[in-house]
């Protein structure tokens, strides 16, 4: 038996990893239906190749790394599907402007970013469909009053003055009433009606599947303040709006400050994956970790059945927290289980419709009632149509998103298609009269851990985990920051760094 143990781990390593294959052997032949293991050595595993997970592959890219990812395709919630050679997304849909760590890694990896098209938004409250944020403006003017929009705006742009990121927020006693109190209560107490908390509901069970009542206050303030400028002024309420047309065109005037690319966030998942070439192994299952000596023995299984063993001297983890803790559990500090055991996650379905004909096509996201089975409407070719003027065939593909009602409901998980499809059409065709007689074909994509649920006390647990750290075992993920995109490539990027400090140490 000849091992070919590469330069960077220990003497006790490799004995470890000798013993292992000898146990392997002898249990293989008492039982010819086990296949003995397979041990490598590499200095660093990272576990998981969604957007943490490649982000740190690819900032460690240099290093004796290798990747797993359970999954044929990279990507994790970020992922893409293709209909009559147009791109739509099935998780992920835009993103900010990106900034620092991002748009760095877009800009060194050649990929160029692009602004979504307006109108970026439009809402529908039941009878009529509102377009761009002048719109959505006067749509929550119309059933409240000048005074009271006014009021909400400046609430939010006031709180979000003294807001900061995980890991640099500044837990005082200000952010900590803010983290204990769930975000109706707090609308509720600073005079906000009902229409408000409708409207925001709606985007809280989209960003994080779970309503107003669920998550803690402190995290609807980015989300919300991201919608409006910071005007002191205030909104100036035009006396002649013009005709619809007019207040359309209007729209399609203003900036979205969204992004994304050409084909959808699967363009930058896709490329990471490239550049890590031969240290990302698709297909790759790992079942757990435990700890040999002063290195880490990461099992995981392939497609195939074939079991192999990593011993390294590092482990990422960058996987949502109940997988993390399944198969971690053996080298997870208790503070840590303590903590993680308190995160919890709500799925989201969503379900891309084709048609022959358009169903709709006037704005890239239409956010509809609280009520409804979905919370969002997207024309997911708005973008590509735009930008790409080379394709002369226009398919038509809206894709319907769909968030529990509560982040503990997890129904939409075992419905069945049909299931599904019953009751988004009953809503779609609310909206869009007959729209669900011109469907012609469907794709469903269902994520069980779609959002790590921003719940009361949640900034409390993430800096304490985050300062739970060690040098040997780093978490990843925007469970360990906030649920979005560009936190989960800050998690990434800071997982990368923490390793390449411990290696310097």
């Amino acid at each position: 038996m000849q091992i070919n143990i590469k330069h960077g781990l220990n003497k006790q390593a490799a004995l470890i990893g000798i013993c292992y294959l000898l146990c392997a052997t002898t249990a293989s032949a008492r039982d010819h239906a086990v296949q003995p293991a397979q041990v490598e050595f590499h200095d660093i595993v990272i576990i998981g190749g969604g957007i943490s997970g490649l982000t740190a592959g690819y900032f460690l890219k240099d290093k004796d790394i290798i990747l797993l990812e359970k999954n044929d395709v990279v990507g994790g919630r970020t992922s893409s599907g293709n209909y009559k050679q147009f791109t739509y997304a099935r998780g992920t849909e835009y993103l900010g402007e990106p900034d620092d760590v991002l748009a760095g890694m877009v800009s060194k990896l050649g990929l160029e970013m692009k602004e979504i098209p307006s109108p970026m938004d439009a809402i529908f409250d039941g009878k009529s469909i509102s377009y761009g944020s002048d719109g959505i403006a006067r749509h929550l003017i119309k059933y409240s009053d000048l005074e009271t929009y006014n009021k909400f705006t400046k609430l939010i742009s006031s709180e979000y003055k003294h807001y900061d990121e995980i890991p640099s927020t500044e837990y005082n006693e200000r952010t900590k009433k803010m983290d204990y109190m769930d975000a109706k209560s707090w609308l509720t107490a600073n005079g906000i009606p009902e229409i408000y908390i409708d409207k925001y509901n709606v985007t809280s069970r989209g960003l994080f599947g779970a309503g107003l009542q669920e998550i803690s206050a402190l995290s609807l303030i980015p989300e919300v303040a991201f919608d409006y400028d910071d005007d002191e002024r205030g909104y100036v309420l035009d006396d002649e709006p013009g005709s619809a047309a007019e207040q359309y065109a209007d729209a399609t005037k203003e900036g979205s400050n969204s992004y994304t690319f050409t084909k959808g966030i699967s363009e930058l998942t896709d490329k990471l994956g490239q550049e890590l070439n031969g240290k990302l192994r698709l297909g790759s299952t790992v079942t757990g970790i435990t700890r040999q000596g002063e290195n880490y023995a990461v099992a995981y299984t392939q497609k195939g059945g074939k079991k192999t063993t990593i011993l390294a001297r590092r482990v990422i983890i960058a996987t949502p927290a109940p997988v993390t803790m399944k198969i971690a559990d053996a080298v997870l500090s208790s503070e840590r289980k303590e903590i993680m055991k308190n995160i919890n996650y709500a799925p989201y379905v969503t379900v891309a419709l084709f048609s022959d004909t358009p169903i709709f096509d006037k704005a890239f996201d239409l956010a509809v009632p609280d009520s409804y089975f979905f919370t969002d409407v997207y024309d997911a070719t708005w973008v590509e149509r735009f930008y790409d003027k080379q394709k002369t065939d226009r398919p038509n593909i809206i894709s319907v998103y769909i968030a529990p009602k509560t982040s503990h409901d997890g129904s939409i998980l075992t419905m069945s298609d049909n299931e599904l499809l019953k009751n988004v059409y009953r809503d779609l065709d609310k909206i869009f009269a007959s729209a669900s007689k011109k469907i012609t074909g469907y794709d469903i994509e269902r994520f069980p851990y779609g959002y790590p649920v921003m719940s009361l006390g949640a900034y409390d647990r993430l800096l304490k985990l985050n300062n739970s750290d060690d040098d040997s075992i780093i978490l990843a993920g925007d469970y360990m920051i906030y649920p979005t995109f560009e936190a989960a490539v800050q998690s990434g990027y800071s997982a990368a760094e923490k390793m390449l400090d411990a290696a310097h140490d």
